[in-house]
């Protein structure tokens, strides 16, 4: 039997979530952003174990020892904002199908801009006239705003070097994947792949990828 997305390979996949066999490329490329995968889904549980260890060798890991110190070290004292910021732009990937790698990037650039001003003393905050990438730099500030300025005892107060270490990582991690050029996508709909149904990884405060130690 054909698989019933793609209408070309054998289903040889059971898929609890559509009850029906699909092809082992529609699965591994449709799940969760195409496919309602339910989280029993033993092939959902092996995609995301293949995925996030081919980032960890392909998008984290760096050449660079001064660059990997970094990367682990931020990692290590800042997890609970990096987890923010994921969850966050795996969120928006759910809810915005047009969102892409260089729009993240570009939102990343202008806030990184704002805290690099400010820094010097000067407060001048960099926008974008295109309305997807202000809403995202935007939305992400006021998110990055609870850590500089908090109201709650739960949230830690971070300096604005400490804001821009994190940013800096993220940013360097989206240029990896749009440098490796195969998908206009390939970051964001890695970490809407990650993410959890129940959105377990939100609760514990765990970032959803963890550099390998």
């Amino acid at each position: 039997m054909k698989c019933p997305f793609c209408e070309q390979r054998k289903g040889k996949r059971s898929c609890p979530a559509k009850d029906a066999s699909i092809c082992a490329q529609c699965c591994g490329e449709k799940r969760i952003l195409e496919i309602d995968c339910p989280e029993t889904c033993e092939y959902l549980k092996v995609g995301r174990d293949h995925e996030a260890r081919f980032h960890r060798q392909r998008h984290l890991y760096t050449p660079d020892p001064v660059k990997l110190d970094k990367r682990r070290r931020v990692f290590r004292e800042y997890e609970d904002v990096l987890a923010e910021i994921e969850i966050f732009l795996a969120e928006e990937r759910h809810a915005n199908r047009n969102l892409s790698d260089k729009k993240v990037a570009e939102a990343l650039d202008l806030l990184l801009e704002t805290l690099r001003t400010e820094q010097k003393g000067i407060i001048y905050e960099r926008t974008s006239s295109d309305l997807e990438i202000e809403s995202l730099r935007r939305r992400m500030k006021e998110l990055l705003d609870a850590h500089s300025n908090p109201t709650e005892g739960k949230v830690r107060r971070l300096r604005v070097s400490e804001v821009l270490e994190c940013l800096e990582v993220v940013r360097e991690i989206v240029a990896s994947h749009m440098q490796d050029g195969s998908s206009s996508l390939s970051y964001v709909d890695f970490l809407a792949r990650l993410l959890p149904r129940n959105r377990r990884i939100a609760d514990s405060g765990s970032s959803i990828i963890i550099p390998g130690r």
